[in-house]
């Protein structure tokens, strides 16, 4: 297609003494060459072995976001990429917004929400206020009005044993819905927050289908 398409982006500082960054949202689902070296370095990516347990890489979710037109995978990215270098080297995390059948059991409204899915950063970004900052306003909320613009709140699910991640995800804004969902690795709390997009448009009656669970 070879479209320009104007990324969200947002400065935030990048760890203690560090100087600010340029934290971007770039979506996967779009034919450009830095999303080719984006795609091509978050199916490098790897975890810490007490952290995989709670995420799927993009090794696995990647295929099946390309494969629902519910699901819009985007990297974060901290730094220009120009090349394959400085994609391993800026490609900072992941992430997937789905609008889907899935969220039927998450919020009351699901034609209103979006559901982060598959969000991480890897070991080299955590601590820096990235992770923060990518799932928050404004950066998600801009991602969201495009990928979801009938959205109105973006929910999650976090492991009830994954107490560091549940802390980032309150310090950007989320509170806890009161519902607990089991869960391959454990029972899970979900998550919500209201996104900052404005006006949202009558979401489209959606056929039905069966929820891929990865």
């Amino acid at each position: 297609m070879g479209e320009t398409v104007k990324d969200a982006t947002e400065t935030v500082r990048t760890g203690s003494g560090a100087s600010p960054g340029l934290v971007r949202l770039v979506r996967l689902d779009r034919d450009t060459g830095e999303v080719a070296l984006l795609r091509a370095a978050v199916l490098r990516h790897r975890l810490a072995p007490g952290q995989t347990r709670f995420v799927g890489l993009p090794v696995m979710t990647l295929p099946i976001a390309d494969a629902d037109p519910d699901r819009v995978p985007f990297a974060i990215v901290v730094g220009p990429v120009a090349d394959a270098a400085d994609a391993r080297e800026h490609a900072a995390g992941f992430g997937v917004l789905d609008s889907g059948v899935g969220l039927r059991e998450l919020v009351d409204e699901p034609q209103r929400a979006v559901l982060l899915r598959a969000y991480y950063l890897t070991p080299q970004w955590q601590g820096r206020g990235i992770g923060r900052a990518a799932c928050a306003a404004p950066l998600l909320d801009r991602l969201a009005a495009e990928a979801a613009p009938h959205a109105a709140e973006v929910v999650l699910c976090v492991n009830t044993a994954n107490p560091g991640a549940r802390r980032v995800y309150e310090a950007a804004g989320y509170t806890d819905t009161g519902r607990v969902l089991p869960g391959d690795a454990g029972p899970q709390h979900v998550l919500s927050r209201p996104l900052d997009t404005g006006a949202h448009p009558e979401p489209r009656p959606r056929p039905e289908r069966t929820e891929n669970p990865l």
